[in-house]
C-alpha cells in the first residue's frame, strides 16, 4: 500500500476475468468496485469496529465523478488504486482516486467520491470525530485534475 506519494494510499489489484466486458476492456461498474475496493482497503473501520460490527454511523456515497482516461483490459499484470483525501468537512468527506499501472506510467481513470456520514438510528448527517478526521487527514491531497462536462 505503499506509494512515491506518502499522502496517497495504494492497493494492488489484478484485473479479473469477470470484469471485463464485451468490447473487451474493464466495465464501469468494475471500476467503480476497484475505487470501493481501494477505499475500504484504506479506511477500514468506515462504518464498522475492531471486532468487524457494524458501528452507530454510516457513510455512504452521496456522488461519483469520473473520467476514463485509457481502456484497461484484461491482463496478467496487476494494477495500483492510489487514493487520498482532497476534502473533509464536518460530516462529509472526498475521496479522490487515480488507476494506474504498477509502475505508474499509464493513468487508466481519475475519480473522486464524495460520501456523507449519517447516523445509523436517524439517519441524519453526524459530525466526525477526531479520530475519524485523523484518518482522513493521514491521506490528505490536492483536488483531482477532472475534467468538466
Amino acid at each position: 500500500m505503499s506509494t512515491s506519494d506518502p499522502r496517497r494510499g495504494r492497493v494492488v489489484m489484478p484485473v479479473r476475468w469477470s470484469d471485463v466486458d464485451l468490447f473487451g476492456h474493464v466495465n464501469n461498474a468494475a471500476f467503480l468496485r476497484y475505487l470501493d475496493d481501494a477505499r475500504f482497503t484504506l479506511f477500514p473501520r468506515m462504518g464498522v469496529d475492531e471486532d468487524g460490527a457494524m458501528t452507530a454511523s454510516l457513510l455512504v456515497v452521496v456522488k461519483h465523478e469520473i473520467d476514463y482516461v485509457t481502456p484497461l483490459t484484461f491482463r496478467p499484470v496487476p494494477f495500483a488504486v492510489e487514493v487520498w483525501v482532497p476534502r473533509t468537512g464536518r460530516s462529509s468527506v472526498d475521496f479522490a482516486y487515480e488507476i494506474l499501472d504498477e509502475g505508474g506510467t499509464t493513468t487508466y481513470l481519475r475519480a473522486r467520491s464524495r460520501m456523507v456520514q449519517l447516523d445509523r438510528a436517524t439517519h441524519a448527517p453526524r459530525h466526525f470525530t477526531e479520530d475519524e478526521r485523523a484518518a482522513f487527514e493521514r491521506f490528505t491531497g490536492p483536488e483531482p485534475e477532472l475534467h468538466g462536462w
